[in-house]
């Protein structure tokens, strides 16, 4: 049986990813669930994409990504079933996916059928992760094609995740990730920085970085992250508290 794998920004205090799991049981009871994440940062599709693309390498060929971090919400961006990879995508067109896919390299996109699918007497607009994207997902898990539930698009929305701007000692970047021990993950590839001390410029901050293998060094320490990322750790603290930093600041690297 194909797994679907949930990724939202809804947290774990409301009913809603309750319900899309309720809905989909109900139309294909044998169905997998799987969590990825429900704290992406509210309304954040650049945040939701990066989580994402962190995590896709992992999940099982075949499955079903049912991905709602949707500020718009009953406005006119479509709903999009994408195929790419081993891997079959379901969610508002708006980048969410677009990180995953172009990594992937050739992908298929459709626009979900509203009314071909049964699903407008039943919808809302408000919540699309309840009224179209679970029982599409589920309606894909039990067997429909992408072709059954939609009609082909062109292409998707884009959204650029590692746009850097790299000088002569020097890298400016962003902070993609504040992970749940404070750890920064920024969106500059390891390997660019090959200096032992680095200076780390922030909108809020100076301080200096010194190259580890691990968590267990002493001060801010630059390390290489698990999806391969210049990452800032502080041992047994928070570096986005030391920094001042949040998810979406842009961060500067400076070494001789």
């Amino acid at each position: 049986m194909t797994s679907i794998y949930l990724i939202t920004d809804f947290g774990t205090e409301d009913y809603y990813v309750g319900a899309m799991k309720g809905v989909i049981r109900t139309l294909c009871p044998k169905v997998d669930l799987v969590d990825i994440s429900h704290g992406v940062r509210k309304f954040n599709i650049k945040h939701g994409a990066f989580v994402l693309w962190q995590a896709h390498r992992w999940i099982e060929k075949g499955s079903i990504v049912l991905g709602v971090v949707d500020p718009g919400v009953g406005t006119a961006r479509d709903p999009i079933i994408v195929k790419a990879g081993p891997l079959t995508f379901v969610g508002p067109d708006n980048g969410l996916f677009w990180p995953v896919v172009q990594e992937m390299g050739e992908y298929e996109v459709f626009k979900i059928d509203i009314r071909g699918t049964g699903l407008a007497e039943r919808r809302t607009g408000t919540f699309d992760g309840r009224d179209v994207f679970a029982p599409v997902s589920a309606m894909l898990a039990c067997g429909k094609s992408p072709d059954d539930l939609g009609f082909r698009k062109r292409s998707m929305e884009v959204l650029d995740l590692w746009r850097v701007e790299e000088g002569d000692g020097y890298l400016k970047g962003e902070v993609l990730n504040v992970d749940g021990f404070g750890n920064v993950i920024t969106n500059v590839r390891w390997g660019k920085v090959s200096a032992e001390e680095i200076e780390v410029i922030t909108p809020h901050s100076w301080a200096r970085a010194v190259r580890s293998t691990h968590y267990g060094g002493k001060g801010l320490l630059m390390i290489r992250g698990s999806t391969n990322l210049l990452e800032l750790s502080l041992a047994r603290g928070s570096a986005a508290d030391f920094l001042g930093v949040d998810v979406g600041d842009g961060i500067e690297f400076r070494w001789r």
